[in-house]
C-alpha cells in the first residue's frame, strides 16, 4: 500500500485519503465527504490497509464535511471485519456534523474513538 498525499483541499463532493503507517497501526486520514459517491474508493483504502495486518486502522474522521448512510454503513462494515480479524477499528472523531449521523442512528457507542 503506497502513502496517498494530497496537499490541496478536496474539491466539493471529492474525498481525499491520506494513508500512512505508524508503529503498530495503518491510519487513514479523510478529507471532504464520504457518500455514495466516494464510498468505492474508501472501501479500496480500507481493504488495503487492512491486508497490511495493522494490530490498529485509524480512521480519521476530522477532515470530513460530510457522511451520509453509505459511509456509515461502510464503517460498520469495517467494524464487524476487525471484529473478524486480527485487528482493531478505531475512529477519530469527525466535526459536529459528522458526529450527528452517528448519534442519530444510535451507532455512536457500537465504535472505539481517540483524539
Amino acid at each position: 500500500m503506497a502513502d496517498v498525499i494530497h496537499s490541496e483541499g478536496p474539491m466539493p463532493g471529492q474525498l481525499l485519503i491520506e494513508s500512512r503507517t505508524e508503529v503498530d497501526r495503518v491510519v487513514l486520514s479523510l478529507r471532504g465527504e464520504l457518500d455514495l459517491t466516494s464510498v468505492p474508493q474508501f472501501e479500496q483504502e480500507m481493504h488495503d490497509a487492512e491486508a497490511a495486518n495493522p494490530a490498529h486502522l485509524v480512521v480519521d474522521l476530522s477532515g470530513l464535511d460530510f457522511m451520509d448512510s453509505t459511509g456509515l454503513r461502510t464503517l460498520l462494515q469495517a467494524r464487524e471485519r476487525a471484529k473478524g480479524g486480527h485487528h482493531e477499528l478505531i475512529l477519530r472523531r469527525g466535526p459536529r456534523q459528522v458526529q450527528r449521523v452517528l448519534e442519530l442512528t444510535k451507532t455512536l457507542d457500537v465504535f472505539t474513538f481517540e483524539d
